[in-house]
């Protein structure tokens, strides 16, 4: 449990910590964004547009084995597209197909500043809401919303646009 867990009003002034095995390295979050290498998730959803991918360099393993080599991994952004409280679960479909190397436990909301308390949430990429994995997001997510997360391989664009 982190401070910005215990009062989310902190995350207007302090970002949320980064579990640093699952992100890239050189990763570093903001109170409104993440920058993977100096590059601005933020920022590449706005030129590139959503859904998209960075591929970066893994962050080294607390315990580094001596044979071990860095692989490339990749954070994906996507934008929500729907957002539904059918009998009090919050179900949010994403412009993205989720891949499964996708770490949602690492999910974050980008592009604004939340002070909402954080909410399970069920992430789904279809209109049915079925096939949704679990994430933790704030609770005021709303469509439009730009939402980060990093992914154990690195993957291309066709992998996570949809058709």
């Amino acid at each position: 449990m982190t401070l910005t867990s215990i009062l989310p009003s902190l995350r207007a002034s302090l970002p949320d910590p980064l579990d640093p095995v699952l992100w890239p390295a050189s990763t570093e979050a903001t109170t409104d964004d993440v920058r993977v290498r100096a590059v601005s998730m933020q920022r590449l959803a706005a030129v590139a547009g959503t859904p998209c991918v960075h591929t970066a360099e893994q962050a080294p393993p607390r315990y580094r084995p001596r044979d071990w080599v860095p692989r490339d991994v990749c954070v994906a952004v996507a934008a929500v597209a729907r957002v539904r409280r059918p009998w009090g679960v919050l179900l949010v479909e994403l412009d993205a197909v989720l891949p499964d190397c996708a770490v949602l436990a690492e999910a974050r909301l980008i592009g604004r500043r939340s002070v909402a308390p954080a909410a399970a949430v069920t992430v789904t990429t279809n209109p049915t809401g079925t096939a949704g994995r679990d994430a933790v997001l704030p609770g005021d997510v709303a469509v439009g919303d730009l939402v980060c997360f990093p992914c154990a391989r690195a993957l291309t664009h066709r992998e996570v646009a949809t058709l």
